[in-house]
């Protein structure tokens, strides 16, 4: 089997994404792109993905259609992933809403050549989108734990909604990411609570103090309306 390329509105620093567990995200989140295909099937480890070669000197996005940190992925089962994932010389990305199960693996080899990523999507929380993932500042604090152990992170504040500017911002400086991800809501058949450009505009700058900030390709509209058409238009597929 070959790894996949990244393709869409996947991360630009991203050059592949695999996924060897596939299935449906215990966090449901309604505006995940997965749960616009089909309805999913329970989540399992494919074991098969575990003879994909992933090449050497790849950035490799784990998990980008699941989140694989979940609480109820058995331990076992992400052990696997990052053991096999450190027999290849490539770097990794693993993201999750769920950040507190990373701890557990923090002195894995293959966290050496990784970059963990959480999402923080508001400083709010609005209980029939967000469900059942951790609060926004819950992540913060164990992303703070994180950077704190000396291991690269990134946050990704996609789909990004309403927020108030000062508390958001706190929220991804605890984190000390090297680099922050605004992206916007994709799944057009979903209303979400979404910010203005010119509050998306104050976020960027605020940021901007700290931390380097990446425009995701589907928030290109509201870069538009803050820099004159000066962009392209939005690619409609993204992660979860």
């Amino acid at each position: 089997m070959a790894l996949n390329k990244s393709t869409g509105n996947m991360y630009a620093f991203v050059s592949h994404t695999y996924n060897p567990m596939k299935g449906e995200c215990e966090h449901s989140c309604p505006y995940c792109f997965m749960k616009g295909k089909r309805l999913l099937p329970p989540l399992r480890l494919e074991l098969k993905e575990l003879k994909v070669n992933l090449g050497e000197g790849n950035f490799i996005f784990v998990g980008s259609s699941t989140d694989e940190w979940a609480a109820n992925v058995p331990l076992e089962w992400i052990e696997q992933v990052l053991d096999y994932c450190d027999g290849f010389d490539n770097s990794y990305l693993f993201q999750s809403k769920n950040p507190a199960r990373f701890l557990e693996y923090l002195d894995h080899p293959v966290m050496r050549k990784s970059v963990l990523c959480t999402t923080i999507e508001t400083n709010r929380f609005y209980p029939d989108i967000m469900r059942n993932a951790p609060l926004p500042r819950e992540r913060a604090i164990v992303m703070q734990e994180i950077a704190n152990y000396g291991i690269p992170t990134y946050v990704t504040c996609e789909p990004l909604m309403q927020f108030d500017l000062a508390e958001l911002v706190e929220l991804v400086g605890m984190c000390s990411p090297q680099q922050v991800n605004i992206g916007r809501n994709s799944r057009y058949d979903i209303t979400l609570p979404e910010p203005t450009a010119d509050e998306v505009k104050m976020l960027k700058a605020e940021l901007e103090k700290f931390t380097k900030v990446e425009v995701k390709a589907n928030a290109y509209c509201w870069m538009r309306k803050i820099r004159g058409n000066k962009y392209p238009s939005p690619i409609t597929s993204s992660p979860y």
